[in-house]
């Protein structure tokens, strides 16, 4: 990870300070009506998730950032999609998440 780059900036030094819901909370609320046994994922946990200190950041191979972190209101280690809002900020917008799966549950506790 430490030659990513997103938009230009290592990913190690992207700043998130905000993740604006506006225009998916619904989506990530209602997941388990998508999909049978999904966990729905509210608003604020994803945030804290994405916030964490300890998060990992992953590129996804186009415009969002994947982040892997620890919700504590969930209890989980949640996986979120970001896109910038304000890149130089660190304001994004959030696009979904999920429980991370255990794949994704191991690398965040290496990082720990």
């Amino acid at each position: 990870m430490k030659h990513d780059r997103y938009q230009g900036i290592p990913v190690g030094d992207l700043r998130i300070a905000s993740i604006d819901w506006t225009h998916r909370a619904q989506h990530i609320r209602s997941r388990s009506a998508r999909a049978k046994g999904d966990f729905d994922v509210e608003p604020k946990w994803a945030t804290e998730a994405a916030l964490d200190p300890e998060r990992v950041l992953r590129m996804t191979g186009g415009f969002s950032l994947e982040v892997i972190g620890y919700s504590p209101t969930a209890g989980r280690v949640l996986k979120v999609w970001i896109v910038p809002k304000e890149l130089s900020r660190g304001d994004w917008w959030g696009g979904s998440a999920c429980l991370a799966n255990r794949r994704d549950q191991r690398r965040y506790e290496r990082v720990r």
